[in-house]
């Protein structure tokens, strides 16, 4: 049988070949794919089905399953692997090793992959934990905080404990704050010692602002007396600074190091800093003159000194500096890090990219929650309380209730000088007024977010919502009158005259004008006065727009068509 297959495998006689295969036991199949190898074990094993290439691919030694891994295309595999892991889970450990079973959780769809890595957790959880440590060890700290979020709270710290000390921390740092609160309490002294000791000082400054004074007080007592120190000197820095998102542990070089004696030091410290491809160049008295990178150290020669070849010219920032400035300066440039200095121009830290990636996420869930009149909250929905929600969402509520009293006096001002069949217009055209001004404040706060737009720019901005609003005023003006004679008079019967229609038409027209204006213009005010415009974006933008929309409907119907009951 082996040498028909490999007969018709050299003679590329494909359709006979998979004819052949359909009477071959799966063990057989098997026996034959471990003793080929190179291109006959990819054309055979691609002529099987998804199905079939799933059990015979367990029945493969170690060896015939890496090389199909490897070799194979991702969109066969995909296939495949999503067949094997379909399988029962017990059959699937018992049968593979570690390693591969890893392999094919990487190379399965993404929902496979993850529900049956939560699956082999939940059965390995059952004391076998001899195959449970090696497949956790080759998992990415992101993964593995994902799965002990799907485990039992007493069942956390067994799983963790499991895990290579370093590996450890990475997954520390990736976990919620309600977790890493479970582990640190069931942590003795030793080993919260030994998690501090693997943490880079930024990361065990933010788990310390997220806990309890008592974890707190529990967490700078294992730390030694130079971490407590750099901890301190961050934790003085107000919040929302590039002091406070900071880390200390950068490399410095003097002035008058060599490439000889720079890379000296690099190897000395390089194992417990954050990053080490930046250098950054001090003199004496620690002030930064320069930076240099790896790659800069590696194209001189090692007696050359790196005042003759650093970078002078240099980006950097105070640690004063509002955090999300520093994010996106790191963003525009593509940095990977950036130094941060205090008043007299003395290195004290650098800003890593991870870290400007999480401030950029934060401030965007911040914004999302001001559109939307919540104010943010820092933890998870899941773990915040109903009662913290509650008050979240309350004040925009009572504010917003408030802001329409407005709407509701002008509206009884003048609705017995109108007739009934106009004033059921007025929601029409309130809701475009407001979605309208709602649609260029968006556009406004991404464009400051982005750096595109500043305050000086204000007349730039009007003249080119000026110029959209016409366009737009005009499309909507002529479809609220098409509407108001085609549907709202011939089919339903409303007594909309033409000059009823033209009176709302215009109203809408100008309403949507003002709205795009005052829109754009509030996010920019707000930013001048230095408050967050994401702040004023709906709760306020909806209130004058509804305002401005209904005193509008109101002077265009009885002061220019002089329309009365």
């Amino acid at each position: 049988m082996k040498e028909k297959i490999i007969q018709l495998l050299d003679e590329d006689r494909i359709e006979d070949l998979k004819s052949l295969l359909d009477g071959v036991e799966l063990q057989e199949l098997a026996d034959i794919l471990n003793s080929i190898d190179g291109d006959r074990l990819t054309k055979l094993f691609g002529c099987l089905d998804n199905d079939v290439a799933a059990d015979v691919f367990v029945l493969l030694n170690r060896d015939t399953q890496k090389r199909v891994l490897k070799d194979f295309s991702d969109v066969k595999l995909q296939s495949v692997t999503d067949e094997i892991i379909d399988d029962d889970v017990e059959e699937l450990l018992d049968s593979m090793p570690t390693d591969v079973v890893h392999e094919v959780l990487l190379k399965a769809t993404p929902e496979n992959r993850n529900d049956k890595i939560v699956e082999i957790v939940d059965y390995l959880e059952e004391k076998k934990f001899s195959q449970l440590k090696p497949l956790l060890a080759e998992l990415e700290p992101a993964d593995l905080a994902e799965i002990f979020s799907e485990l039992d709270d007493k069942d956390v710290p067994i799983v963790f404990r499991l895990l290579p000390k370093e590996l450890a921390a990475e997954t520390f740092v990736e976990m919620g704050s309600t977790q890493q609160e479970l582990l640190i309490s069931s942590f003795s002294d030793k080993e919260l010692k030994l998690m501090l000791d693997e943490l880079f000082v930024d990361d065990t400054v933010d788990l310390i602002e997220e806990m309890p004074a008592n974890v707190v007080k529990r967490i700078l007592l294992q730390a030694d007396s130079e971490t407590r120190k750099e901890i301190n000197e961050i934790l003085k820095y107000p919040k929302d600074s590039a002091g406070s998102l900071m880390t200390t542990e950068c490399i410095s070089l003097h002035e008058d190091m060599t490439v000889r004696q720079s890379f000296e030091k690099i190897r000395k410290e390089a194992i417990d800093k954050e990053t080490i491809y930046t250098c950054y160049v001090t003199n004496a008295h620690k002030r930064l003159l320069g930076i240099v990178t790896v790659k800069d150290l590696l194209l001189h020669d090692y007696d050359e000194k790196i005042a003759n070849f650093m970078e002078k010219n240099m980006i950097f920032v105070n640690t004063l500096q509002d955090k999300e400035e520093v994010a996106n300066l790191l963003s525009k440039y593509d940095l990977l890090s950036v130094p941060v200095v205090d008043q007299e121009n003395r290195l004290v830290g650098i800003v890593t990219v991870d870290d400007a990636l999480d401030v950029i996420t934060e401030e965007a869930t911040e914004d999302i929650s001001f559109i939307n009149s919540v104010t943010p909250s820092d933890k998870p929905y899941l773990e915040t309380s109903a009662l913290k929600i509650y008050l979240n969402r309350i004040p925009w509520l009572l504010i917003l209730m408030v802001g329409a009293t407005f709407t509701g006096l002008i509206l009884n001002t003048y609705e017995d000088m109108l007739p009934t069949v106009l004033v059921a217009c007025v929601p029409m055209i309130m809701g475009t007024g407001g979605n309208a001004g709602s649609q260029a404040s968006v556009t406004v706060i991404r464009g400051m977010a982005l750096d595109e737009i500043r305050p000086r720019d204000i007349v730039q901005v009007i003249w080119k919502e000026l110029r959209v609003s016409v366009l737009i005023a005009a499309t909507v003006g002529v479809a609220c009158f098409a509407k108001l004679q085609l549907i709202d008079r011939l089919i339903f019967g409303f007594d909309y005259t033409l000059y009823y229609s033209a009176a709302v038409s215009v109203a809408i027209a100008l309403a949507v004008i003002v709205a795009k204006i005052v829109g754009c213009c509030v996010p920019i005010f707000a930013k001048t006065i230095h408050i967050d415009p994401a702040v004023f974006a709906n709760p306020f933008i909806t209130t004058i727009t509804d305002v401005l929309s209904l005193l509008l409907f109101c002077a265009v119907s009885l002061g220019i068509f002089g329309i009365m009951a």
